[in-house]
């Protein structure tokens, strides 16, 4: 008796699914309302998804040195972990402390011709930048590791 009880219940079951995908079938493909839109879809329409990506470059801290001294208008971005307390290798005139967590939110808002520099990145927040969806426009973007300053201040 248990055995057709148990036995009824998985016929059951397998029905009440295969009638659940037949619905879900039956429906398209239509994207749920909760899915969220992405970036590529807002863009695709507008003139900035065909303006080209800005250069991402790494660099020393002698070529920072350089490019600093060109332009006041340059953004240092340090990426370092907080608990890390060690003064900057490199001045700048403008310099921003993140987490990894708000880097995209900074790339959102950075300024389509101001160039910036990311000091420290790891190699999760280097990948975040190369890819992100906020790289449009002409100033170039630079990676100065905290490996590199150090051997050349010796």
């Amino acid at each position: 008796m248990d055995i057709l009880l148990a036995l009824l219940i998985l016929v059951v079951g397998f029905l009440l699914y295969s009638a659940a995908q037949i619905v879900r079938a039956r429906r398209g493909n239509k994207v749920p309302a909760r899915t969220p839109r992405t970036r590529n879809a807002v863009d695709a329409g507008s003139d900035k998804a065909s303006e080209p990506r800005r250069a991402l470059q790494r660099i020393s801290a002698v070529q920072f040195m350089e490019v600093a001294a060109q332009t006041d208008d340059i953004l240092l971005i340090d990426l370092r972990p907080f608990h890390l307390n060690a003064p900057l290798p490199v001045s700048a005139p403008h310099v921003l402390r993140l987490r990894t967590n708000q880097l995209e939110e900074v790339l959102r808002q950075l300024p389509e011709d101001r160039s910036a520099v990311f000091y420290g990145a790891s190699d999760l927040s280097v990948f975040m930048i190369m890819t992100s969806l906020y790289l449009r426009g002409s100033a170039p973007l630079y990676i100065l590791h905290p490996e590199s300053s150090r051997e050349e201040a010796a």
